[in-house]
């Protein structure tokens, strides 16, 4: 009997530990599939961490470019009041900027270029494919040229969704749809050549850097094939840095600031005594009035004589332009003398020879002469100064009169 009992609890004993080894096993074996379903888990839940990320990349772009004018101002203001910088995309920059302003769509109040009218987005445009067209740029080659001949009524051919992407890299169109001038046909921008029309350039550009923006500022002027000129403004070209362009940036914004040299007083060494109600004081060169001039005083066509420019403040200078001779008529103009040639002392040892070119036509208005007899005289590199004193090598008498007159002079 006792033989029995502990065979039964042995047998008990063993049904136990297999039981529980079973337990054991299928307990391991849950908790492993339940490790494996954590991992999958885990993995599934970092993938939407991941998606979740790109969004907001983006959208963190998006917000960047989708800056408001004033907030464009802004960063100019912010890039200008730091230190000229030469970045290694300088020629691209300056290639931008001078289909920008050869295009003739900036002004005072500033744009974004992606959001102007379509008319201004078609000058640029304009101005773009030439560049592409023509000569050695940063855009030779950049779009597929086709010939026109034989085909339809244009010079040149280029596919419209070619430039589209292409108009996208350079200024951000969005919105891609042909002005009233802009021919599109069968899928191609047609291209025809035309005559050369006025420009604005910019002069001695400087540039400015950071994480985001480049800056390129600078004298701007107006120029036409006659050689006429005349001082606009300073230029303020904003880029956006943008690594989804094929250039890595995309022009901005763009504006003329509308600010001047101030010139204080003005001294001369000597000047014409007044007559008929008319002065020809120093002060004249600096009224923007072009029917006003400063006249030398002294015998002969006065060569020797100078003008001293007193400025409000020490500050950069770039050049000088001046309007030559007697600009309130033609009578006038043709009747007295002209300056021919002058030495400019900005200060510091920088001194710049200049001639002075022009002409008249019977039938000029003061505003047509004042615009065919402007003449810069400009330096490599800015100077800080206040002090600038012009002085004439060279000037030839008039049919009547043998006094030299200036008109006006331009400080930038």
């Amino acid at each position: 009997m006792m033989r029995k009992r502990m065979i039964l609890i042995m047998i008990s004993l063993f049904i136990c530990l297999s039981m529980a080894g079973c337990a054991g096993k299928s307990e391991g074996q849950s908790s492993a599939d339940t490790g494996t379903d954590n991992k999958d888990s885990v993995q599934e839940e970092e993938k939407p961490k991941e998606e979740d990320k790109t969004p907001e990349k983006i959208s963190e772009k998006k917000e960047r470019k989708a800056l408001s004018e004033a907030e464009c101002r802004a960063e100019i203001e912010l890039l200008r009041g730091s230190d000229p910088v030469l970045p290694p995309l300088t020629e691209l920059l300056a290639e931008m900027a001078r289909c920008v302003t050869f295009s003739r769509i900036l002004d005072e109040q500033g744009m974004i270029f992606s959001e102007m009218d379509n008319d201004r987005k078609a000058f640029l445009r304009s101005q773009i494919i030439d560049d592409v067209m023509w000569g050695e740029t940063a855009f030779s080659g950049a779009l597929p040229i086709e010939d026109g001949e034989g085909r339809v009524d244009a010079d040149k051919l280029i596919p419209v969704d070619d430039a589209i992407e292409f108009f996208r890299d350079v200024y951000g169109e969005e919105n891609y749809r042909p002005a009233e001038y802009e021919q599109v046909k069968d899928g191609y921008i047609l291209i025809s050549y035309g005559d050369g029309d006025p420009w604005h350039i910019v002069e001695h550009m400087q540039f400015f850097e950071n994480e985001d923006f480049y800056l390129l500022t600078g004298p701007a002027f107006y120029e036409d094939n006659g050689g006429n000129m005349s001082f606009i403004g300073y230029a303020d070209i904003l880029f956006e840095k943008n690594p989804e362009s094929r250039y890595g940036v995309t022009l901005l914004y763009g504006r003329y600031r509308n600010e001047k040299i101030r010139v204080s007083s003005v001294d001369t060494s000597s000047e014409l005594p007044a007559a008929n109600g008319k002065t020809y004081s120093g002060m004249n060169l600096i009224d923007e009035d072009y029917a006003s001039v400063w006249a030398e005083g002294v015998p002969g066509t006065g060569v020797g004589e100078t003008i001293t420019l007193h400025l409000d403040k020490p500050q950069p200078v770039y050049g000088v332009q001046i309007c030559n001779g007697y600009t309130a008529g033609y009578d006038l103009y043709c009747k007295n003398g002209k300056l021919t040639d002058v030495r400019v002392d900005f200060g510091k040892g920088n001194i710049k020879e200049g001639s002075m070119e022009g002409y008249a036509y019977e039938g000029f208005t003061s505003e047509n002469l004042a615009d065919c007899n402007r003449s810069k005289v400009e330096l490599d590199e800015p100077v800080i100064t206040d002090t600038i004193t012009i002085t004439i090598t060279g000037a030839e008498k008039g049919e009547k009169y043998d006094d030299t007159c200036v008109s006006e002079i331009q400080v930038y």
